[in-house]
């Protein structure tokens, strides 16, 4: 059965678990998207040893119509399920968020000191016109995504389904009382061509969180889908640095 609003329905989107080595990664894409949006970084990082998880969130994938139907909560509750999973095949973990992934990673690392570190790809801390969502939600299931298919190796719904975008909202106003809870090693990395998160959105986190080690790297040809932009072999070397300085910072 054909899905009108899913793009590139052919690509693999479901959750997968890669077994490796004891250190395990935690991928969780961003909202209306799949596991597809993280699938060409975990590839990548599998091929490196590690051991990978990556959820489906609630409502995605499917129809927008589930996705209107979910909570915040349940969307944080199976990236959860996902992270449990992998610690009990790993020594330390790190977690990986793109875009409402990102927000779902902070909740994690609040909620799990024990995390080794995250890092945050065009953290939606805070979407340029979300707050229309909610004026619009009481008269309208969907609307249209206008921005022209960029060709990326992206899977999702080609609407925003505007009840789940109120839901987005509320994660983002918890996210950010989340946010002095946070201490572990954080990289943020946004693109410059990005036109979804605001502009603020990483200083917002950065000066959020309490983590004596936070970066920021800005990637000059990479717009929102930074994992599966154009830059995606840079992105994959300073994410591999990062992981590398903050295991060699716990040892120190």
């Amino acid at each position: 059965m054909t899905n009108e609003y899913i793009r590139n329905p052919h690509l693999e989107g479901d959750e997968f678990f890669w077994k490796g080595n004891s250190t395990g990664i935690l991928l969780i894409h961003g909202f209306t998207a799949t596991s597809a949006e993280v699938r060409l970084m975990a590839e990548r990082l599998h091929h490196d040893g590690f051991s990978i998880s990556a959820p489906l969130l609630p409502g995605h994938g499917t129809h927008p119509d589930d996705l209107n139907r979910t909570t915040w909560e349940m969307w944080l509750e199976e990236a959860k399920k996902s992270y449990e999973k992998l610690i009990r095949h790993s020594e330390k973990t790190y977690i990986i968020g793109e875009s409402m992934g990102a927000l779902l990673a902070l909740e994690l690392a609040a909620q799990h000191p024990e995390a080794a570190g995250i890092m945050l790809f065009a953290p939606a801390i805070k979407v340029n016109k979300l707050w229309l969502s909610r004026f619009l939600a009481p008269f309208m299931a969907f609307q249209k995504k206008y921005a022209r298919d960029d060709g990326l190796a992206w899977k999702g719904y080609n609407v925003y389904p505007l009840k789940a975008s109120v839901e987005l909202l509320k994660l983002q106003s918890h996210t950010r009382k989340q946010l002095k809870k946070i201490t572990q090693p954080t990289l943020i990395i946004t693109g410059n061509l990005d036109k979804t998160i605001s502009d603020n959105a990483a200083d917002m986190i950065l000066d959020g969180i309490q983590s004596q080690i936070k970066h920021h790297i800005r990637m000059e040809k990479s717009a929102h889908c930074i994992l599966l932009d154009r830059e995606l072999d840079q992105v994959h070397q300073h994410v591999l640095a990062f992981i590398h300085a903050a295991a060699f910072t716990e040892k120190t």
